[in-house]
């Protein structure tokens, strides 16, 4: 009979959970929350996105995303900026406030990657992540 305690996708997801539960309780007390630091990332890395790429990155739909961005820009942390091409399109790039947060905050993403790596071998850290992407092959 079926055990849902022994399935490994709701294992995986319940787990995944507390991972970014603990991510997000260490950012709330630095002023930002898991999804605006993953934002911030992203803005960081590529300079800038659109909303729909952002959407994709964040793995959110664009309404979510659109709210998300909102609320960051109430906060004064990134602009919509026109985009030069296509004046129907908004880039969305970290402000010079986002910038100075995003230096402040982009060390904690390393900190509790090693809290969530610690007394893993790296060997079984690269086995985690194939079987894990193996899982997501085999739904495709």
């Amino acid at each position: 009979m079926f055990d849902l305690d022994s399935c490994v996708g709701f294992i995986t997801n319940k787990e995944a959970k507390k991972l970014a539960e603990a991510f997000n309780s260490r950012l709330i007390p630095l002023g930002t929350t898991r999804v605006q630091w993953i934002t911030m990332y992203y803005l960081y890395k590529y300079g800038s996105l659109t909303q729909n790429e952002l959407s994709e990155k964040l793995d959110s739909k664009p309404s979510t995303v659109a709210r998300l961005i909102d609320r960051m820009e109430k906060e004064g942390l990134v602009e919509r900026v026109k985009d030069s091409k296509d004046r129907r399109i908004f880039n969305i790039v970290l402000s010079e406030k986002g910038k100075d947060l995003w230096k402040d905050l982009m060390p904690e993403g390393e900190k509790m990657s090693n809290i969530f790596s610690s007394n893993i071998s790296e060997k079984d850290m690269e086995t985690f992540k194939k079987v894990l992407k193996q899982m997501v092959d085999n739904i495709n």
